[in-house]
């Protein structure tokens, strides 16, 4: 909360005023007394020179003040400075209020009428500022007269007479600083609502903090300000009766166990003038030290360090997919407690099926109670065989407080069916939106947006097929034939399937087309080309052959988390020589 020297004078006078009536040049939009935020702007001189600057200040007051405050249309004139921005908390015969200031400096630009056109903000208007502008500059400059002491010849005539009283004044007033936890006691990842109270007996014109506080072994997170009543409330601190205001509110997770201290935070306090030999002053109050006493976590297997109180779900996006194609496993984490913490979901093995890693997604709001809402992760699970594919339960634990103990949240068991798949004629096209998407008007699951049919062979098929070739090139094999070899060191391609491959692979670099086609026009190409791998191939072919297609197959299916324009082109280029050195 940083101001101004000058716009803070303006300040202390506005909320010393019994009416809140501005100076010269001030205009005031129309209100009520009901009204919840007041809106004003003035400039300090409705007649200037030419070379002369004009300062126009902006003041909204209020609770509830919009954030944004735009910059009025200007006539004749342009900004040379600013907007320089300041925030006051006044609180004037016991009531509270709040005020923004936004300042600018203006420069004429030639002889003649100028014009602040109407603020407007919130649905409020003020009414325009006319300023005349005349040749040269008329308007006084401050003297700049110092003793060699650094002293105002000046001076203040009243200083002598009055400062010690002022000063006297400051020193016994009763203003108090309190920094007050929810609790003391809690264990690591729980929250605690820190608040920052100002008790006063006296008017206060502005508060801010002299340095930002600290929150060592804290996590922090900001708390919507708290409604207030403009009257405060009434409070007692060690036998003395204030008016208390809530200024400020953390919510903090300890993040170790032990003993925690959160330093005194140091507050400036503008005091308002209460006559007029008073001009009021600047008081600093610190809060005492909060000390927290934080107990560790119980250890446990497969706990990560959640703490509240959760619940976990799974589901796919559609209970039957052909071979080839992918299926979405939707993970969620659901509760309040230190949500932010839960970063990753529990390991995905499933048997007969190939999983990528997981795309993310949260929907979380800070609340007193912890934060709350949903992580989830989308898993692409892409079968490798037929059938029934069985997904097993997954389980979340977390550490519920007010039980004192590990919990676990345990999804149902999942079914995949997964129909025998067919080959693809071409290039996979991607289909529209699913019958239940479409029915209930959901959001689509990833995998419903860039789902594409494509022919991705199985270990078992890929056996078949090996089997089958070794019988079919037995007489032409002979010899040649190593034991234990693959269909591919058998398979003999011609050199137009061959050919017909790398022209594919071009189209890759060449012609505009998604992730998965692309992906899926690699792997047919070196299915064309190269046949099927054996399973019990251990040649540098085969190994060099599989970890192309595993790569290709993960950017086919892989969340689109950015551009795979390069990566894809690199794919092709590796399937490329792959052809020309082994086919």
């Amino acid at each position: 909360m940083r101001r101004l020297r000058g716009l803070i004078a303006g300040a202390l006078l506005l909320a010393a005023s019994p009416g809140g009536a501005g100076g010269p040049g001030e205009t005031q939009s129309p209100q009520d007394r009901n009204a919840q935020f007041t809106l004003r702007s003035e400039v300090d001189a409705h007649k200037i020179g030419v070379q002369d600057p004009l300062q126009l200040t902006i003041t909204v007051e209020g609770s509830n003040a919009p954030d944004e405050i735009p910059l009025p249309p200007l006539v004749n004139l342009e900004v040379t400075a600013g907007p320089f921005q300041s925030s006051q908390i006044s609180i004037v015969n016991g009531r509270m209020s709040q005020s923004r200031t936004l300042s600018y400096v203006l420069q004429p630009r030639a002889v003649g009428k100028a014009e602040i056109g109407a603020v407007q903000a919130g649905g409020q208007s003020t009414a325009p500022i006319a300023v005349d502008v005349v040749a040269g500059a008329i308007r006084p400059k401050e003297p700049q007269r110092q003793d060699p002491f650094g002293r105002d010849p000046l001076g203040d005539p009243f200083e002598d007479m009055f400062g010690a009283r002022r000063r006297g004044r400051s020193e016994t007033l009763r203003v108090q600083m309190e920094a007050q936890p929810s609790r003391s006691r809690l264990h690591v990842g729980e929250p605690l609502v820190l608040t920052y109270w100002l008790y006063t007996q006296a008017s206060v014109a502005d508060l801010q903090f002299k340095e930002a506080p600290q929150y060592a072994g804290f996590w922090v997170e900001d708390l919507e300000r708290e409604k207030v009543s403009p009257s405060g409330e009434a409070a007692s601190l060690e036998g003395q009766s204030y008016r208390r205001f809530p200024i400020l509110r953390k919510l903090l997770f300890p993040t170790k166990a032990g003993t925690l201290t959160i330093p005194a935070s140091v507050f400036r306090v503008g005091i308002a003038r209460t006559s007029f030999f008073d001009a009021g002053g600047t008081i600093e109050r610190p809060t005492k030290p909060v000390t927290i006493t934080v107990d560790p976590l119980p250890d446990a297997p497969g706990f990560s360090g959640a703490v509240g109180h959760f619940k976990a779900t799974a589901s796919l996006d559609r209970d039957t997919v052909p071979l080839g194609e992918a299926a979405t496993l939707r993970f969620r984490v659901e509760g309040t407690g230190n949500l932010k913490w839960v970063d990753r979901a529990p390991e995905l093995l499933v048997s007969g099926a190939k999983v990528f890693p997981p795309q993310s997604k949260s929907d979380l709001r800070t609340t007193e109670s912890g934060v709350s809402g949903s992580r989830s992760w989308e898993f692409v699970v892409v079968p490798e065989t037929s059938g029934a594919i069985e997904i097993k339960p997954m389980a979340f634990s977390y550490f519920d407080a007010g039980a004192g103990k590990i919990v676990s949240s345990e999804t149902a068991p999942l079914t995949l069916k997964v129909a025998g798949g067919t080959a693809a004629a071409g290039l996979p096209q991607a289909p529209g939106l699913s019958a239940a998407a479409r029915a209930t008007g959901a959001l689509p699951l990833r995998s419903e947006l860039d789902r594409h049919a494509g022919w991705a062979p199985g270990p078992r098929l890929l056996a078949s097929l090996v089997g089958l070739a070794l019988v079919l090139h037995a007489g032409l094999i002979g010899l040649g034939m190593r034991g234990g070899g693959s269909y591919g060191s058998a398979h003999a391609a011609s050199s137009r399937s061959v050919r017909a491959a790398l022209r594919e692979l071009e189209r890759v670099s060449r012609e505009p087309m998604t992730k998965e086609q692309a992906a899926a026009l690699v792997e047919k190409a070196l299915d064309e080309a190269m046949g099927g791998i054996a399973d019990a191939d251990d040649s540098e072919r085969a190994g060099a052959i599989r970890a192309l297609l595993d790569d290709v197959r993960f950017v086919r299916y892989a969340p689109q988390l950015g551009d795979y324009s390069e990566k894809l082109k690199d794919l092709a280029a590796r399937a490329a020589e792959a052809v020309r050195r082994w086919a």
